[in-house]
């Protein structure tokens, strides 16, 4: 029997991110060739605005002044064109941002000036934002000191995890009013590293420099060192607010913290932060996915979770990429290498020079980023009428064998993750191997990676089709790569930078290729035979079926299986109410063409991330 709505795990809207290429809108376009890809780098920058009554598919570019008139691309890309590319994407690092024992300077850090002040700008997260704002309690966690604000990948939780909030069409609380049944779901690879440097100042105020102004925040220095902060700061942003210093002179008013019809306090549920490696975002939904299904008396299952992912590995000198060696880096030697005899035109850049499946997959590139989507279940989503993109039919998640290399790829084993996804999808959604037409791979740009990665999906898939039965050839699959594009390897977020990608293919848009693909690596082996490599985009498939799979040191590896979500696709479970499922179909166009707009004006918005905590927070003790 098909599994009930209530069993099916579906997304809603689409995500919000931020990497090296910049945000959403300006990773789109970059991804399907759009010209318009360069105003929204400059939007990024800080030089040109967007009128914000623009259509979402029209949006009109208009000079960062006051009453501008509008700005043509093509004077966008005379004016800031060259110096935009040259701030963005895969690029060479100044060695005096570097520790001097770094041994390359090609990375993938935020662009322009996001890492220096202004993604807090962008996020409306100054000391001064919230200060004026209805979030003014928490001011003290929003200092402008560098040493004691938020760090950068705390940013990047907040701007992409508050940011998906975008796709729903009321407030949270209306929602889901009881705020013990949300959860936020967060990965990352490493703590705020950038943090750690801050601890040499002391714990103690006597050690302090007498100047030093922050010798009484210790606390503020340590909970930005941990990874539980970014997750647990966006909780507190949508959490009821209940000064301290009122609750104290009036306990009373914690009676408001009671929830008519449970014994349960209005709180959210406490974060659920996973570190696996590389693989972290996956392996989050992984954890997260059982807890929003289980039926076990007393347990309380959410029933709507913020899955987001942030890394800001390269913060504070770049010293993290000694740590991955020489061997699994790309550096300007290997570059210059690979280049040498080669004509002009067939020489590569810095930017195109994270090449996975191809001969020049000489090393990674590590990158900074955050993204953020929401996950709840087909029948929660149905009552709401929010706007379904995709539905997720599996997940695993597995360790591996193979030595001591303690190298991502490297072991074997890795594949129970996948075959576990593609099992979960034929026995609870009826979908078999087939159904499942793209991989979007972990593609990290050695050579290794490369052959795994399709031997890995490959021999999952032939596990799978025997268990299923299928005995036929299997077919092509297409690959994309998102970290080709210029993202560089985004460390534990990489996983729901991937999910991203399925979701704008599920939803028919175009999703990347391969980019830097030019020679295929000979020594794939015999598993290439059954993927289409391809440098340009590939195009969606709004009745398709996506995997996706991520590996990690270690021997951290997860893998998702995602489906496309349309009319038969929803009419495949069953309903505890089918009237409903009618009504949401009819009332569906107009959904989604409204969180089309909804998401595009409002991440358009200067400081959108505060104004979407302020909507969508349970009220507390009124002022």
């Amino acid at each position: 029997m098909m599994l009930n709505a209530k069993q099916v795990l579906v997304t809603v809207g689409t995500p919000c991110t931020m990497s090296a290429v910049g945000s959403t809108e300006t990773h789109r376009a970059l991804v399907s060739g759009d010209p318009r890809a360069i105003a929204f780098a400059a939007v990024d920058a800080g030089l040109v605005t967007i009128d914000p009554q623009s259509p979402a598919a029209e949006p009109r570019f208009r000079e960062n002044t006051p009453e501008a008139a509008e700005l043509p691309i093509a004077d966008i890309e005379a004016r800031f064109g060259a110096r935009l590319r040259a701030e963005m994407g895969i690029r060479q690092i100044p060695r005096a941002r570097m520790a001097e024992h770094v041994p390359t300077d090609i990375a993938a850090p935020l662009p322009h000036d996001l890492e220096a002040g202004r993604l807090r700008q962008l996020a409306g997260i100054r000391f001064d934002d919230i200060r004026g704002s209805s979030l003014k309690d928490m001011f003290g966690l929003f200092d402008d000191d560098p040493r004691i604000g938020p760090s950068l990948q705390t940013q990047l939780f907040l701007y992409s995890g508050l940011g998906a909030l975008a796709a729903l069409p009321v407030p949270l609380a209306e929602v889901v009013p009881q705020p013990h049944r949300f959860r936020v779901a967060a990965a990352c690879a490493f703590h705020g590293v950038e943090s750690v440097a801050h601890w040499q100042l002391g714990m103690q105020p006597r050690a302090e420099r007498v100047a030093d102004k922050v010798s009484d925040k210790f606390a503020f220095r340590l909970a930005g060192a941990l990874a539980s902060h970014g997750p647990g700061l966006i909780n507190a942003m949508l959490s009821p607010a209940f000064n301290l210093s009122r609750v104290m002179r009036n306990p009373a008013l914690l009676e408001e913290l009671r929830q008519e019809g449970t014994p349960l306090r209005r709180v959210p549920q406490t974060p659920l932060t996973t570190m696996g490696a590389c693989a972290s975002a996956t392996i989050g939904l992984c954890e997260i996915a059982p807890q929003m299904l289980l039926d076990y008396p007393g347990h309380v299952r959410p029933q709507m979770v913020l899955w987001t992912a942030a890394d800001a590995v390269l913060m504070p000198d770049f010293s993290v990429l000694e740590a991955f060696g020489v061997g699994a880096m790309m550096s300007r030697e290997k570059l210059d290498a690979a280049n040498a005899g080669r004509p002009e035109a067939e020489r590569r850049k810095i930017s195109e020079s994270l090449a996975p499946f191809d001969v020049d997959a000489q090393g990674t590139v590590v990158g900074n980023a955050g993204s953020g989507v929401l996950l709840t279940t087909l029948d929660f989503a149905l009552r709401n009428f929010l706007d379904i993109t995709s539905i997720i039919v599996g997940w695993g998640q597995s360790g591996e064998t193979g030595g001591k290399g303690h190298f991502a790829g490297v072991g074997f084993g890795g594949e129970n993750a996948l075959i576990t996804a593609l099992q979960m999808a034929q026995a609870g959604h009826g979908y078999g191997v087939t159904d499942f037409g793209h991989l979007v791979a972990h593609a990290t740009g050695t050579r290794t990676n490369s052959k795994t990665d399709l031997s890995t999906t490959h021999n999952a898939r032939l596990a799978a089709a025997e268990a299923q039965g299928y005995t036929g050839r299997l077919p092509l699959m297409t690959v994309g790569a998102p970290k080709a594009i210029g993202d560089g390897h985004s460390m534990g977020e990489t996983g729901l930078k991937a999910a991203g990608e399925a979701i704008h293919y599920l939803l028919g848009h175009t999703s990347v290729g391969i980019p830097t693909l030019r020679r295929p690596d000979p020594d794939l082996g015999d598993p290439a035979a059954f993927f289409q490599l391809q440098a340009h985009p590939v195009t969606g498939n709004a009745d398709g079926g996506v995997v996706s799979a991520t590996q990690g040191f270690g021997g951290y590896d997860g893998a998702v299986a995602f489906r496309a979500a349309h009319a038969e696709s929803l009419r495949r479970y069953v309903h505890d109410e089918p009237r409903l499922l009618e009504a949401y179909l009819e009332r569906w166009p107009a959904l989604r063409k409204e969180r089309t707009e909804r998401e595009a004006r409002t991440r358009r918005t200067p400081g959108f991330p505060r104004l979407l905590a302020e909507q969508h927070r349970w009220p507390g003790v009124q002022s």
